[in-house]
């Protein structure tokens, strides 16, 4: 009645949210990183926009699903740009290290204002392809910005924010088919 059990419960969860192991935090910037070192690695030049949303949005959802860090998107879209300024990790555009800081902070909000959604499969996959439409949003934005090419536009505007949908959510798929069977293995292992 005197309100203090009412504190110490707010104050669990606002710790539950906000606290993050050191491992926790290592394992959600490798992800971001993983996704850098994988796209270098196999960066074929196939032209076709937002391919690499496959393995990028697979990760992200990985690492932002698997953590009941509320900044878990964004701490993975920090390990991926600071990759991506790395010597030898850097591509020709000086401003990849934005496209891949956009998508972290977009999961997080929809993890924090849609929470009863989170655990659902349609929502990741749509999820993985909405956080990868930022990056021909943010192509745009510099573009208008500093006039720097996009050559992803050259064949319109568009086809590209189609294929990051696309591919981004293909990689939401793979995901959330991660997260949601290690979910139910765990399960299964706790019952049995």
């Amino acid at each position: 009645m005197n309100g203090t059990s009412s504190l110490k419960t707010a104050l669990k969860t606002f710790q539950t949210e906000w606290s993050l192991s050191w491992l926790e935090a290592l394992l959600l910037l490798g992800c971001g990183m993983m996704a850098v070192v994988l796209h270098r690695a196999t960066d074929n030049g196939m032209g076709l926009p937002g391919h690499h949303g496959i393995e990028w949005m697979a990760l992200m959802i990985i690492g932002r699903a698997s953590s009941k860090y509320r900044g878990a998107g964004t701490l993975t879209s920090i390990g991926a740009s600071f990759a991506s300024v790395l010597p030898f990790l850097r591509g020709d555009n000086p401003f990849t290290w934005i496209y891949y800081l956009l998508p972290g902070p977009v999961m997080d909000l929809a993890f924090r204002y849609l929470p009863r959604y989170a655990g659902k499969l349609w929502f990741m996959v749509l999820l993985g392809g909405l956080a990868h439409v930022t990056k021909p949003i943010g192509q745009v934005t510099v573009n208008l910005l500093t006039g720097w090419p996009v050559g992803s536009f050259r064949f319109g505007v568009a086809y590209p924010f189609a294929t990051h949908l696309f591919f981004g959510m293909i990689g939401g798929l793979l995901g959330a088919l991660v997260v949601l069977g290690i979910n139910r293995y765990s399960k299964k292992s706790d019952q049995g």
